[in-house]
């Protein structure tokens, strides 16, 4: 009896998830398959991944779910992406973005359908055990069903740069409840004003907003509060507040050049910061009005705007939200969580979902796959007896140490499975791994990662937030130079991991391990990959990076590969 639900994104950052009515088996982003980050196109060998993963053959799924109704699902490279808003500034770009695609898309409510079908036909699935789920729809049943800690209602949240002719909802959610209280249109989007901002910027769109967002703290508050003004002349909230609504004719994803005009000559630092700004005060007054309005106080969040932490800690510091979080790596790509949730409380019941207790959706180190990774290079390599704490005694002596162990995680934030870690009271650490491995922009900061129970030691948590993804920030106690090298220098603010035991229990024994040598319950963690490439899968995989890279020691499973 087919038995398995295979939920599929198949667009920008494409993935697949593979579970059944008792849970989630596994899930994985179409890019750590074929090595391009960010895989915009149909997720052929993650879909293939699935199955293999729980030994099924394509009879074997009940259901195949989409997490939208439209679907872009062509490919495009990152050129493929910088040559589409490049080609908005001619005249027949103008007419194909201004015109053309928005008259198809209203008219086309099914778009790209054909296509997955199709797809998945070659790959032997039926296309009459196929559904498709609103976009936003999607993104909120991930933040209710994987985050919810009773059965309560909360205020759940979406906004991106667009899907399915939206960019932005409100609603509540409960024990079969799902309350639209208000939803935006894509022309009036938040998240295309700030991908715009990027690309003029010139950074890649869709990818590189957190550059923006990371530069930010480094503009002075007179020059940013300026900036703030120019857009909130494009964009701001409709009378009743729960509505984003544009201040001009053109859609927001027109007015890129009537914005650049009023920026000519203003500096970039400013303008990220003005952005920034502006982005977490329309954010959190829109936020606030929805509190208000529903009552709620729990409020949880996704959609690709929630990927910007900084404005997620603004909008966890409102008096009047009680808890905050926003779903982990909560763009597009877990479109797919949503779907597969939809899917199982409208087939098996509420109470079949379970809350999501980890991120470690994907592959783990095959013991054949290591040793023959292993023995492929001449580097040293021994089979450790107290991982945790040999790795931590390298850290203490201020070693960084690449680890590849465990199942991988899922989304864009390593979780110390496919990571880096390192000391981070030691400043200079931060340049020696951007000359080893990362080669990162400048400003942009490492994060730390912290046993929970300690965490007050190191950041102010008033609320007693959960932090397990990475996708919050929060201010730093005034002992911040025990982590230095892991708070952002502008603003000593971080990222912080929050981790318990139950969450990952080999990492929290090297912690737990490097508190005892040095008495730092918090170690600097960044993900383990070389630059423009996606995270590392496979124990191959991190070979190869450790060969192409300045690092010195890696675990490797339960191995400990040395250059020295």
């Amino acid at each position: 009896m087919s038995k398995y639900i295979l939920a599929i994104h198949a667009g920008h950052n494409a993935s697949a998830l593979i579970g059944d009515e008792n849970g989630i088996q596994y899930a994985v982003q179409e890019e750590r398959l074929n090595g391009e980050k960010n895989y915009w196109g149909f997720p052929k060998k993650s879909i293939i991944a699935c199955l293999e993963k729980v030994n099924a053959k394509p009879g074997d799924v009940a259901q195949v779910v989409f997490g939208a109704h439209q679907l872009v699902t062509r490919y495009h490279s990152r050129e493929d992406v910088l040559d589409s808003y490049a080609r908005q500034d001619t005249l027949t770009g103008t007419i194909r973005q201004r015109f053309i695609m928005p008259f198809v898309m209203k008219l086309h409510k099914t778009f790209g359908q054909s296509e997955v079908l199709a797809e998945l036909e070659k790959l032997g699935f039926k296309s009459n055990c196929v559904t498709f789920y609103d976009h936003h729809r999607s993104h909120a049943a991930s933040a209710y069903y994987g985050l919810r800690q009773s059965n309560e209602d909360y205020l759940v949240l979406t906004c991106d740069g667009s899907g399915d002719d939206l960019c932005a909802s409100v609603r509540i959610m409960g024990p079969g409840k799902d309350e639209v209280i208000a939803t935006t249109q894509w022309s009036n989007s938040l998240g295309a004003l700030y991908s715009w901002t990027t690309f003029r910027m010139g950074f890649v769109p869709l990818e590189h907003e957190y550059k923006l967002m990371g530069m930010a703290p480094y503009s002075s508050a007179l020059f940013a509060n300026e900036i703030k003004k120019i857009f909130e002349s494009f964009l701001t909230l409709d009378e009743t507040g729960l509505k984003f609504e544009r201040k001009t004719i053109k859609r927001i994803s027109e007015v890129s050049r009537d914005l650049f005009k009023k920026l000519e000559g203003k500096r970039f630092d400013a303008i990220c910061g003005g952005l920034q700004s502006f982005t977490e005060e329309i954010l959190s007054r829109w936020v606030l009005n929805a509190v208000k309005k529903t009552g709620i106080r729990k409020v949880v969040a996704a959609g690709g705007v929630f990927m910007n932490v900084k404005a997620n800690k603004v909008i966890s510091e409102i008096p009047e939200v009680e808890y905050f979080e926003a779903f982990p790596s909560c763009g597009d790509e877990t479109l797919v969580f949503g779907a597969y949730y939809q899917y199982v409380v409208s087939t098996y019941g509420d109470d079949k979902v379970k809350k999501l207790n980890h991120f470690y959706t994907g592959d783990d180190l095959d013991e054949t796959e290591t040793i023959k990774a292993l023995k492929n290079f001449s580097y040293k390599f021994k089979k450790m007896n107290h991982p945790a704490f040999e790795v931590a005694a390298l850290l203490a002596k201020g070693k960084p140490v690449a680890r590849c162990a465990g199942p991988m995680e899922f989304g864009a934030r390593a979780l110390g499975n496919r990571s880096i870690l390192a000391d981070p009271e030691n400043q200079d650490i931060v340049r020696v791994i951007n000359q080893m491995v990362k080669k990162r922009d400048f400003w942009m900061p490492f994060a730390p990662m912290m046993k929970k129970e300690r965490s007050h030691h190191y950041i102010q948590n008033p609320k007693q937030l959960d932090s397990p993804y990475m996708m919050m920030t929060f201010n730093t106690q005034s002992n911040f130079k025990d982590l230095i090298a892991a708070v952002h220098n502008a603003d000593l603010t971080c990222r912080a991991q929050l981790l318990t035991k139950e969450q990952n229990q080999q990492m929290y024994e090297i912690i737990d391990e490097f508190e005892k040598l040095t008495g730092k319950s918090v170690v600097l963690n960044t993900s383990f990959n070389l630059h423009g490439f996606p995270i590392a899968r496979t124990a191959a995989e991190a070979m190869y990076i450790f060969h192409n890279s300045g690092l010195e020691y890696m675990q490797l499973g339960q191995y400990l590969v040395s250059k020295n």
